[in-house]
């Protein structure tokens, strides 16, 4: 339940078993490999050095797109399992050694070629398709044509043309027709921008013809068939069918390669694995004999790193050397948080603020209970916990979902207890109240603010106090107290002081409260002042740390938001049934049950939406901030690519 504690760990062994070890390394997926070339002393980096594997990752690189483009266009014709299959369907778990001996027993580079000449073959038939398309729409339009137009050319005394005219040009164009004495015209089709025609003239009147259609814009046909547009057309649509028929015949084919997908998404598996290891590679130092590798690895994996170099490589082919973390190595150490089942689902709330650095605490299961109560004051129905328990559960033991989808069911699943619990609290069941509650969220509004206040305000004192012992640890001793410890004090002396004025009404008790309150104000100002070197600006800054007690009446107003908020859920749901118990009996039992679920249903999704982001919220903000900074960077190991298999891991 705490940061996991890392090694810095050396390797050093023979070049002929770099590969070997990289790849154990790799299986193992623990190991962060890091650079030498900064850290090793002149005198040791002057007999090594780095290899350069631009090209080769070049290649690797190279090769994985080919496998990923062709691993692409093969999916997009084998038909998809549905939802509930796919969720049903777990996937493959292999070996590295398995994993690299299936790729190599099948021939890629073939498969590859073969994804793109059907590729290939594919586009060519859909440009054909396209230009056929093209000239069906010409023979179309041109199909009351009977003739052919090479058939009118070379006549002796009259010229014949063939073309078309835009329509708003149309009349003009009669009109010079009809000027000339010899033309004679006929319309071949209208379309709503164009029209055809068929014109006859006698040779002698053909200059005028041309000036008169240069004006007008008339388009000769240019006809490129042998056949006439009738034939030519009857001729294109059996083409268009064939070609049908070839596409359809192609991509039946393409979609029974289930085999070929798995070939291709175990070869992109493969060659990601490659790529990395040629990466690493790249952070590795080298002499014409020896190698040296760097990482960090958690304390409690090394003694699993032994057996597998041993198991590997054989005893004594590699010398293995670990230090402990240094102060000055803090900010670079990757972080791993090691939590049990329970609170690590809420590593991710962590997670999405900042992982905390080496040195502070890891934060997830001192905000994880405070998270439970603010999701379940917030959502606070039985009906919609039981709904959010059924639906994670369900999930959880009969479908398939693994990695951070897993992390996320087994976070909600969680978070359905509380909102359950407060649902019964405060007795509400999709927003009808039962008859046994504890509160109401309807005639006790003050009361659960009040309690959001409280509950607030212990949260806010806990993080005082985690600030103060963590600054104690680190030798802080003056902002111990002053960021921390004091402020805590305060807010007790404050509690006190309510207690005893308000809530019990003995003054004693209210004198001791705030007696407390004061006590710490003098205590910041004198410890500030104590503490720094300029006495008048320790005095100063001691001042001023007291202005942030606005900041803490901020803090605790921020509080009432889950009072608010869950008043404001239960009512929402109250206010739908309302609404659906005044329709009439027929309305109610047939549109209102289709209206009431999917009124229900949008309010529990905003409810949950709610209880996340608020509760996220007040982690973040009034928590986090009293105490972790965060910065902590994730631990990054060499390791597969399990996008479309599971390893089986060497631990």
């Amino acid at each position: 339940m705490a940061i996991a504690k890392m090694k810095k760990l050396t390797l050093m062994a023979e070049q002929q078993n770099k590969e070997t070890l990289l790849r154990s390394i790799q299986e193992m997926q623990s190991i962060e490999v890091i650079s030498l070339s900064n850290v090793l002393e002149e005198d040791i980096l002057e007999q090594f050095e780095v290899a350069d594997v631009y090209n080769d990752t070049l290649d690797y690189k190279s090769e994985l797109q080919d496998i990923k483009h062709a691993l692409s266009y093969v999916k997009q014709y084998i038909p998809e399992p549905g939802m509930i299959e796919k969720l049903k369907t777990k996937r493959e778990v292999l070996s590295l050694e398995e994993l690299e001996n299936n790729v190599k027993n099948t021939d890629i580079k073939g498969l590859i070629s073969q994804v793109q000449d059907k590729e290939e073959e594919l586009n060519h038939i859909e440009e054909r398709k396209k230009a056929l398309q093209e000239e069906e729409s010409f023979l179309r339009k041109w199909r009351e044509l009977k003739f052919h137009p090479s058939e009118v050319n070379g006549l002796k005394l009259l010229n014949v043309h063939i073309g078309t005219v835009d329509n708003e040009h149309a009349p003009m164009l009669i009109g010079g027709l009809d000027e000339l004495s010899t033309a004679y015209y006929e319309e071949i089709f209208s379309r709503s921008d164009e029209i055809a025609y068929l014109i006859i003239l006698a040779k002698e009147q053909e200059e005028q013809f041309k000036k008169l259609t240069t004006e007008l814009s008339f388009r000769e046909l240019k006809y490129p068939f042998e056949l006439l547009p009738e034939d030519a057309l009857y001729s294109n649509l059996n083409n268009q069918k064939s070609l049908h028929e070839k596409e359809a015949a192609l991509k039946k084919e393409i979609k029974g390669w289930r085999s070929v997908s798995r070939d291709l998404q175990l070869a992109e598996e493969y060659n990601y694995n490659l790529g990395q290891r040629e990466l690493a590679k790249d952070l590795v130092l080298n002499s014409e004999h020896l190698f040296i590798a760097s990482g960090w690895i958690e304390e409690d994996k090394l003694d699993s790193l032994k057996h597998i170099i041993n198991t590997d490589l054989g005893e004594d082919a590699v010398v293995i050397m670990t230090d402990d973390v240094k102060m000055e190595e803090f900010d670079q150490v990757p972080i791993v948080l090691h939590n049990n089942s329970l609170i690590k689902p809420f590593e991710l709330i962590t997670e999405m603020f900042s992982l905390p650095k080496y040195n502070e605490v890891d934060p997830t299961p001192l905000m994880f209970p405070f998270f439970l109560i603010f999701f379940g004051m917030i959502g606070a129905d039985l009906g919609y916990g039981l709904l959010l328990w059924l639906g994670t559960f369900v999930a959880l033991r009969f479908f398939n979902v693994e990695g951070s989808t897993r992390r996320f069911m087994k976070f909600l699943h969680i978070l359905a207890y509380p909102t359950m619990a407060f649902g019964l609290f405060f007795g509400s069941f999709f927003g009808i109240s039962l008859p046994f509650h504890v509160l109401s969220l309807q005639d006790d509004v003050i009361v659960v603010m009040v309690i959001s206040v409280i509950i607030g305000v212990i949260q806010l004192i806990f993080g005082l106090i985690m600030n103060g012992i963590i600054k104690g640890r680190q030798g802080q001793r003056a902002s111990s107290y002053v960021d921390g410890y004091a402020w805590a004090m305060m807010l007790i002396g404050l509690a006190i002081y309510v207690l005893g004025s308000i809530v019990f009404s003995i003054p004693l008790v209210t004198q001791i409260g705030i007696g407390l309150a004061l006590i710490n104000v003098a205590g910041i100002i004198v410890v500030s002042t104590i503490s720094s070197k300029n006495k008048a600006l320790g005095f100063g800054l001691g001042l001023y740390n007291l202005y942030g007690v606005t900041g803490y009446v901020g803090d605790i107003v921020s509080y009432t938001r889950l009072m608010a908020l869950g008043v404001a859920s239960a009512n929402i749901a109250m206010a739908f049934n309302l609404i659906v118990g005044y329709l009439p009996p027929l309305f109610r039992f047939t549109i209102g049950v289709v209206l009431i679920i999917a009124l229900q249903a949008m309010n529990l999704a905003l409810s949950f939406l709610s209880a996340y982001v608020h509760s996220s919220r007040l982690q973040y903000v009034e928590f986090f901030g009293k105490f972790f900074e965060g910065g902590g960077k994730p631990l990054t190991p060499l390791k597969t690519l399990e996008k479309h298999i599971w390893l089986k891991q060497k631990n």
